[in-house]
């Protein structure tokens, strides 16, 4: 029990393992950035406008489909398993793959099918990643600064997110794709060089749980030599079977939760490819404009994102979310069904490109304020209303869950988007989710949030 660490830390910015954990995420998040920005460009050059949707789409499916298939898995690593050696590992080994990447784009060596690849094994170790660091949060911060330190979070991946893409213009152009992926594989063994120094307490359940099944692993390598080493592998197997089921049981107990996930996961098929495939679409063939603005309006988002976090910041924490949550993905809808009105080609007609563009930055600088207003109270509640010991596994379902629909959505956007206007898929989609919210109204368990 002496192992376990008590958070002595009462203010948020002289807690050094929250910070250092924050710096860490703050140097990767560049390299993210700059990489998801330059990857849409990099594959419409390559491909050209007739087939760049479908294209964009694969590469959005290489990134989420290993999260669906090894989330619950790496949750429950998360659970049985250093937190902080999961953390470190998984950004260290994704940063060579980013440099290994390198290596085939700059010798043009079967560009595409690297960059899938490449992509879908970070996007592996991506998924060990999340968990942890979700899970990590709550051991490092008291409950009453959960709220602070995830809009902290939020806004340093929101300013991070600002700067990467304010360069991701001016190094795809002058540097090109290589110079790119230099800055991302970079910032990922930086930031693994950052997180080396945190210390993550666990909660004493946890190390109770992990101490009896270190007797237990001791008391079965006794029987070992009779038994064999292929039942030792059985009995492996079946713990993490196990952990999982149990893990499972206890978030299904959670009816309020459950409920919420199945609206994420029709949210995230309506939003998701959006963001990945007919943005980028829009703004380079729709109103024909280059590398320079596809970065300055991504980078328009943040700046709201980062105003709304700070809100919460300062704002008294709240005991439900309910309210927040329906009014936020309320908005997401509205402005969704607005961003299509601009580019409607009897309005874009009548106005110039550099007018609808400004509509679109500033639409899309509410998109990021909402987007705060939802996602800081949802992960904040997620992490009071599960148990630590189980928290990992949560967050792996949740990944798995929420975006398991997602390479299905970007299949049926990327044919659409290659086939129908943007200003209809943006308006149709907004209304849709503008139902789906008023529907989310009428289902009494997730006013319990």
């Amino acid at each position: 029990m002496d192992t376990v660490i008590k958070k002595k830390e009462k203010i948020i910015f002289r807690n050094r393992d929250f910070m250092l954990l924050l710096l860490g995420q703050l140097v990767s998040n560049i390299g993210n950035a700059v990489h998801s920005a330059a990857v849409s460009l990099y594959i419409m050059d390559l491909v050209g406008e007739g087939n760049s949707g479908m294209f964009i789409g694969i590469f959005g499916i290489c990134m989420a489909v290993p999260g669906i298939i090894f989330g619950p898995l790496s949750g429950v690593f998360a659970d049985k398993f250093d937190r902080k050696k999961i953390i470190v590992g998984t950004d260290f080994i994704r940063g060579i793959l980013m440099l290994i990447l390198l290596g085939f784009i700059y010798f043009d060596i079967v560009p595409l099918i690297a960059l899938f690849t490449m992509t879908a094994i970070s996007a592996f170790f991506g998924s060990f990643f999340n968990p942890a660091v979700s899970a990590s949060i709550p051991n490092i911060v008291e409950e009453k600064n959960l709220t602070k330190a995830n809009s902290f979070s939020g806004m340093g991946r929101q300013l991070t997110w600002i700067v990467g893409m304010a360069i991701s213009g001016f190094l795809y152009y002058y540097i090109g794709f290589v110079g790119v992926l230099v800055v991302n594989g970079l910032s990922f063994i930086l930031s693994a060089l950052s997180e080396m120094f945190i210390n993550i307490p666990q909660n004493k359940k946890k190390v109770e749980k992990l101490s009896n099944e270190s007797d237990n692993k001791e008391e079965y390598s006794k029987e070992e030599t009779e038994i064999g080493q292929s039942d030792e592998n059985e009995k492996v197997q079946s713990s993490f079977w196990e952990d999982f089921k149990d893990g499972l049981r206890v978030i299904r107990g959670q009816k309020a939760i459950m409920t919420l996930l199945g609206f994420v996961i029709v949210l995230n098929f309506l939003f998701n490819p959006i963001f990945q495939v007919v943005f980028p679409k829009t703004i380079k063939f729709t109103l024909g404009m280059g590398a320079r603005e596809y970065g300055l309006l991504y980078a328009v988002s943040p700046v709201g994102s980062i105003l709304g976090m700070l809100l919460l910041s300062i704002l008294p924490q709240k005991e439900k979310n309910y309210g927040m949550m329906m009014f936020t993905i309320f908005m997401h809808g509205f402005l969704l069904a607005i961003l299509g009105l601009p580019i409607l080609p009897f309005i874009l007609g009548n106005i110039s490109n550099s007018m609808a563009f400004f509509i679109f930055c500033a639409i899309f600088f509410m998109f990021g304020v909402f987007n705060a207003l939802l996602n800081v109270p949802l992960t904040t509640t997620f992490q009071k209303k599960i148990p630590d010991e189980y928290r990992g596994r949560f967050f792996g379902i949740l990944g798995t869950v929420s975006q398991g629909i997602t390479p299905l959505g970007l299949l049926v956007i990327g044919f659409i988007a290659d086939t129908f206007h943007p200003s209809a898929i943006f308006i149709t989609v907004g209304l849709m989710s503008i139902s789906l919210t008023i529907w989310m109204l009428f289902v009494k368990e997730l006013k319990e949030l």
